[in-house]
């Protein structure tokens, strides 16, 4: 197969592949313009009940956050954390090859 065949040929691929491309995207377009968005299903939500917590919200804003925790709580969050991780493979001592053959040749 000379150069030209081959350059012709991956010249008619290319423009097959366009053209069914387009008309790919032609036929997209045509069933989106077919089709009409659904109409709008849900309900409107009653916020009447949230009001005088946002209001207080906005006067005190401190008054919105979490108690802090204490010092325990961090130290056993660590320490279970340190636990998880102790127990993984990669932090697990591992033995030596020469340390097997040393203990057997004795």
């Amino acid at each position: 197969m000379s150069d030209t065949e081959y350059i012709g040929g991956m010249a008619l691929v290319a423009m097959l592949v366009s053209y069914l491309c387009i008309m790919h995207h032609r036929r997209e377009i045509r069933r989106a313009e077919q089709e009409e968005p659904p109409g709008w299903t849900g309900k409107p939500i009653d916020v009447t009940p949230l009001k005088p917590a946002m209001e207080e919200l906005h006067r005190d804003y401190l008054a919105g956050r979490q108690r802090p925790r204490g010092v325990w709580f961090h130290r056993k969050l660590m320490g279970s954390a340190r636990r998880t991780l102790e127990g993984l493979a990669y932090f697990q001592e591992k033995e030596a090859p020469d340390a097997e053959n040393r203990s057997a040749e004795n």
